[in-house]
């Protein structure tokens, strides 16, 4: 099953696409991977996750393909209204169809049984397809963990894939660090990308103040406040 991030998103939506700078930087950046290690012809191709459309773009202006499917637990924000679109949590959905490729971007620390999906997932990957993915790794939003000691639990993915009967054919990560003038926009970067970094509970004055002061003095330098990111791009295939 997927942790419920529908509302949240949608609420997100308008803005994510101004916001999201590092999710867009992965979907090319996904993309680029797969056809480097796959090559840039499939039959067909699912997108899981599709969100506001950074994949889907992509997809569409580097792939060859006679299918393209998407889906996403919400509706279809992409602006691709004349593609295939399957609305579901991806975890419990039957897509019935095999897919040479099956790719997402910035999905799965969303999903809170990922082992489970990756067993299902199987049967609709082709004989010849393969697995592809971005995520993010356990730096991810790490200024968050130190203070407020909370976050999303980020996997070992290639454990996770290697113990699932998948075969690991790249796995790539990186970090990037994002600075801004201040930690209240910080959070509004957050709350508009919709991801769920800050801690749980009513967030009063004094509680705040005693956050950005430890955020102050542990991640603010000349270039501002940092938020860092985590990227990791993996390509793995059934064995």
């Amino acid at each position: 099953m997927q942790k419920d991030k529908s509302h949240d998103f949608s609420k997100a939506a308008d803005t994510y696409r101004q916001n999201a700078l590092v999710q867009r930087h992965m979907a090319q950046s996904l993309c680029n991977l797969a056809g480097n290690i796959c090559g840039f012809n499939f039959e067909k191709i699912l997108e899981i996750g599709s969100g506001t459309g950074f994949l889907t773009e992509n997809i569409v202006k580097i792939f060859k393909y006679n299918k393209l499917v998407l889906n996403d637990i919400t509706d279809n924000f992409t602006g691709f209204s004349d593609l295939e679109f399957i609305k579901g949590d991806a975890c419990s959905v039957d897509f019935c169809d095999r897919y040479n490729l099956i790719i997402s971007n910035a999905c799965f620390q969303w999903f809170c049984d990922f082992e489970s999906f990756l067993h299902k997932i199987k049967k609709n990957i082709a004989r010849d397809g393969v697995l592809v993915f971005s995520s993010f790794g356990k730096q991810n939003c790490c200024q968050f963990k130190k203070i407020e000691k909370t976050g999303l639990n980020y996997c070992d993915y290639i454990s996770l894939l290697n113990a699932c009967g998948y075969e690991v054919l790249d796995f790539e990560e990186e970090i990037q660090t994002l600075y801004f003038d201040s930690v209240k926009d910080i959070l509004r970067h957050i709350k508009s990308t919709g991801a769920a970094v800050s801690a749980s509970g009513v967030w009063g004055a004094e509680r705040y103040k005693a956050f950005e002061k430890k955020y102050r003095e542990l991640f603010f330098d000349d270039n501002g406040f940092a938020l860092t990111y985590n990227p990791v791009y993996v390509v793995a295939r059934p064995r």
